[in-house]
């Protein structure tokens, strides 16, 4: 009886960990949508609003009827020069938002986009894609994107890398590595915010993620996600 209940026991602080461990990255994945809303939500006040009243403001001026030549001339410059940067703005929230060459050509073709924006003499890159694109949601792919994005992020600014390896293949179920030749860290070290929107992300395509680092070792991930199931949980 005491070794059935030491069990139970033991069964029910698994779960517990378990359990908490489920609620922190529930916790993590609130707060990235949080802080991405907010971004989004800043950008539209400070950017495009406030860039959308200056062409309002200019414009109206136009009416004036004793306006010269010349300061008819400089407002129109104002507003062209106002819309132009708000329709980079736009575009840009927009392609944060939802990369255009993702929703066109699928999640192969806009890492190797992204790949080829970040690459340069200082930084070799190595990169293989063949999942089939067709099997997934656009959702998946986003937040698989993201995740590259974040691993590419977290190398160039705090691991001083030269090289990085990212593989998406489909054996038995799709996998993705990534690798580089930085300074590591410590895993026992404290979670960074790039690390937790990994995980959130990583949690949501109800995948799994195996890390081995070291100092001085560089980084070594593995991702798997089923095939035989939608990646995105409800």
């Amino acid at each position: 009886m005491l070794s059935r209940k030491r069990i139970t026991l033991a069964d029910l602080d698994v779960r517990d960990i378990k359990i908490k461990a489920q609620e922190d990255v529930l916790a993590a994945t609130l707060l990235t949508q949080d802080r991405e809303r907010t971004r989004i939500a800043r950008e539209l006040h400070d950017e495009i609003s406030a860039k959308l009243n200056v062409i309002s403001l200019n414009a109206s001026l136009l009416n004036d009827k004793t306006l010269e030549h010349q300061d008819r001339e400089l407002l129109l410059a104002r507003i062209q020069t106002a819309t132009r940067k708000t329709l980079e703005n736009t575009r840009r929230l927009a392609h944060d938002l939802l990369p255009p060459v993702l929703e066109k050509f699928g999640l192969c073709q806009a890492i190797t986009e992204f790949v080829d924006s970040i690459h340069n003499g200082q930084l070799l890159i190595t990169y293989t894609c063949d999942w089939d694109e067709e099997t997934l949601t656009t959702e998946d792919q986003l937040h698989t994107y993201r995740i590259v994005q974040e691993l590419f992020n977290n190398s160039i600014k705090y691991s001083e890398a030269t090289q990085i390896e990212l593989s998406l293949i489909t054996a038995v179920n799709r996998r993705m590595t990534y690798r580089d030749n930085g300074i590591g860290f410590q895993e026992t070290g404290s979670v960074g915010l790039g690390t937790s929107n990994i995980n959130s992300r990583v949690f949501i395509l109800g995948g799994i993620m195996t890390l081995e680092t070291s100092i001085n070792n560089g980084v070594f991930y593995i991702f798997d996600f089923q095939t035989n199931a939608p990646m995105t949980y409800d």
